[in-house]
């Protein structure tokens, strides 16, 4: 195993901070080993290591695909997955231009850019956060990784499982006590039901990923016709699977962020609630899009990491 060939992926850590990005909330499969983050992306084992210039990585193929001849292009895939063909500084500039508090946060939260995820393992892991911490959503992935999913391989001493696809998810009425099972409650219906949608749409010759393109309004749309996902989730999964760059999510953090320094500007009363109307929630969204432009999605998400480590 450690005489896997490190490869090296041309971007600098004010680009992508892995330590900031990976344990943020964005995914919940990357797991800290010593100085390597490791996790399953295309059915690969996919070990990085940041460097001041650069990240290294190298990859663990499943055994399930040892036999065929046509390697992955590993770098392709953390390239896409990585979302390298954007500028993190340039938009850091863009942001802090129109807007003070940006500014004054950002060099203190520099490599933070969004990943470009697979749009039914991010569906489905943000269903799951619905009144969840980071900490147990995760072992809610990890759950039903390991239980509906396909072994790849182990790495030290961890073994590795895909993300289960739809029709993993929806075989039986049974997986929905399975998930309960699994610790995830009230949430485990919807996780089934949305399953079973998106396996009959795909049955009819779809497929998620189809949606990357359309706009930010018709996709939103389509999620939210899904069991369990409100408007922060598809908010979230917009952002972070279906290149809605402009997404921008609201949760209990950014409503914080915006009592304190955009309620006057985006005419938002502060209020102790935790609860947004889906006026107000539309409102801020609104407001800040205005404020950050087309990739406003990226400010939230130095804004959100900021609030998230200063609660830690």
């Amino acid at each position: 195993m450690n005489r896997i060939t490190w490869s090296q992926l041309k971007i600098p850590i004010k680009e992508i901070s892995l330590d900031i990005i990976l344990p943020s909330g964005q995914s919940f499969r990357w797991r800290k080993h010593g100085d390597e983050w490791v996790s399953v992306l295309n059915e690969l084992i996919v070990i990085l290591r940041q460097e001041e210039d650069h990240i290294l990585y190298r990859s663990i193929p499943s055994q399930a695909r040892a036999t065929l001849t046509t390697p992955i292009d590993v770098e392709h895939v953390l390239q896409d997955y990585f979302n390298t063909s954007i500028k993190l500084s340039k938009l850091y500039r863009e942001f802090g231009a129109r807007d003070r508090y940006f500014k004054t946060i950002a060099p203190l939260f520099s490599g933070i850019r969004i990943l470009r995820q697979d749009p039914w393992e991010t569906l489905c892991s943000f269903i799951c956060s619905t009144n969840n911490s980071i900490k147990r959503i995760t072992q809610m992935i990890d759950n039903i990784c390991l239980t509906f999913g396909t072994y790849v391989a182990t790495y030290d001493g961890v073994a590795y499982y895909t993300f289960p696809r739809p029709e993993d998810l929806c075989a039986s009425s049974s997986v929905v006590q399975k998930l309960r099972e699994l610790g995830f409650g009230y949430r485990a219906p919807y996780v089934y039901k949305t399953a079973l949608q998106v396996h009959e749409w795909e049955l009819l010759g779809h497929e998620l990923s189809e949606l990357r393109g359309s706009s930010y309004e018709k996709v939103r749309e389509f999620l939210m016709e899904l069991p369990g996902v409100g408007p922060k989730v598809a908010d979230c999964v917009c952002l972070m699977a279906f290149d809605c760059h402009s997404s921008v999510p609201i949760d209990t953090h950014m409503w914080n962020i915006v009592q304190r320094r955009y309620a006057k500007d985006a005419k938002i009363r502060p209020s102790k609630s935790k609860t947004l109307s889906k006026s107000t929630y539309d409102d801020i969204s609104s407001h800040l899009r205005g404020l950050w432009g087309d990739y406003a999605g990226w400010a939230q998400s130095v804004l959100f990491i900021s609030e998230l480590r200063k609660n830690a």
